[in-house]
């Protein structure tokens, strides 16, 4: 395509990095997200731009990966654009709230990402948001290159896929302290997502134990890749240097790359 063909001749500009170390983060909160960014810079080498959506540059092909980290309203342009960049061969990375309640008011991005979200008073899987709680992220492929490579997990936990039917059974994990989990974002593409982790929380108010296959997985969109990772909502969580590899690990990630033996 001609805007990917572009992309050579930025990236042979004086001065200005090759296009494959160049990332953009959309954002409406920053704090996190200078967090993550310092990571990249120093992890992977990349050069990393955040702005606002209204900053939102006609075409985001330049870049190597995209990521949207938009907690309030989204301008339907910045959706219809994000989707765009995907299907035409880029890497787009949704983080913690990009796929919230307020992606109600965004039905054309919620059918791209292929998530539904019912109102909170919905009688069978109502969206439900716990606050200041510990997040247990579960591995639920030990071996995928996204979910290992330069990732230590210190425990592992007992784990009931949220798959049904299925056994429950034991998965490396690592924990993150008093940040958010959100319940019951609904699969609405079938199998077309490839499920990398899950999350295990006690619910506060009554002890129930939690566990549902949300917190991270990927799918194909186009010439392109989608990826999601729900932890997200304090700073303090990218500062998790296993966590921060993951993310990073889908910019260097291929279909049928192996994770080493590290």
């Amino acid at each position: 395509m001609l805007a990917f063909a572009a992309m050579a001749a930025l990236s042979s500009r004086a001065g200005e990095p090759e296009a494959a170390k160049r990332v953009l983060i959309v954002a409406d909160e920053f704090g996190p997200m200078q967090v993550l960014a310092e990571f990249l810079r120093a992890e992977g080498g990349f050069e990393v731009r955040i702005i606002d959506q209204k900053d939102m540059p006609p075409d985001a092909a330049p870049y190597h990966a995209v990521f949207m980290y938009i907690h309030g309203p989204m301008q339907d342009a910045t959706g219809k654009a994000l989707a765009e960049y995907a299907e035409r061969g880029g890497r787009l990375v949704l983080l913690h709230h990009a796929v919230a309640s307020a992606r109600r008011n965004n039905p054309e991005f919620l059918k791209f990402v292929g998530i539904a979200i019912s109102p909170r008073d919905d009688p069978k899987t109502p969206w439900r948001v716990i606050e200041g709680i510990p997040y247990t992220l579960v591995n639920l492929q030990p071996r995928h290159y996204i979910t290992a490579h330069g990732v230590r997990y210190d425990r592992t936990v007992e784990y009931q896929p949220s798959d049904t039917p299925s056994a429950a059974g034991k998965f490396p994990a690592i924990d993150l302290a008093d940040t958010e989990v959100f319940l019951n974002q609904q699969f609405t593409d079938g199998r077309a997502k490839t499920v990398l982790l899950g999350f295990r929380v006690t619910d506060p108010k009554t002890g129930e134990v939690l566990m549902q296959d949300r917190a991270g997985w990927y799918k194909a969109a186009g010439k392109g890749w989608v990826f999601y990772f729900q932890p997200g909502h304090m700073a303090a969580d990218f500062k998790n240097r296993n966590y921060a590899r993951m993310i990073l690990n889908c910019l260097t990630w291929q279909p049928g790359i192996q994770a080493p033996g590290d």
